[in-house]
């Protein structure tokens, strides 16, 4: 794999997925933004030298652009993980919490009518159906 096909693998990794625009676009400000190389306009990020690592355009790669696309590709990656983590996590508590709320439901509504309210509130509504959302409780 030459330097430019590297280059452009980690374009892709900081970008995310989505079109090609919104890639080269997020991978743009995200290596801005890490690297602002302030007072060197000569190693400052461009959104020309992006796209030339993404058309494969570029003829070389500098030492210090693959460190910071490495850098900044890992730290995506690092972030999309987290970010599904927590989707796991947030979706794992709504189905306790419904199981919770269900549970509660059938065994004494009239007693546990606060609880249930206070699970319902917790979870936004998100314990239930859309069929179930619009019918009252």
């Amino acid at each position: 794999m030459s330097d430019v096909a590297m280059a452009r693998s980690y374009v892709a990794d900081i970008g995310g997925g989505g079109r090609v625009k919104a890639i080269l676009n997020a991978a743009y400000d995200r290596l801005a933004d890490m690297f602002p190389h302030k007072g060197e306009p000569g190693l400052q990020w461009t959104e020309r030298r992006v796209r030339a690592f993404w058309y494969g355009e570029a003829a070389y790669v500098e030492f210090r652009e693959m460190k910071e696309l490495h850098t900044a590709a890992a730290k995506a990656k690092e972030e999309r993980e987290l970010l599904q983590r927590a989707r796991k996590e947030h979706a794992a508590f709504i189905e306790k919490t419904a199981s919770y709320r269900a549970l509660l439901e059938r065994t004494d509504p009239d007693f546990f009518g606060c609880e249930i309210e206070r699970l319902g509130l917790q979870s936004r509504g998100m314990d239930r159906t859309r069929a179930d959302r619009g019918k009252p409780q």
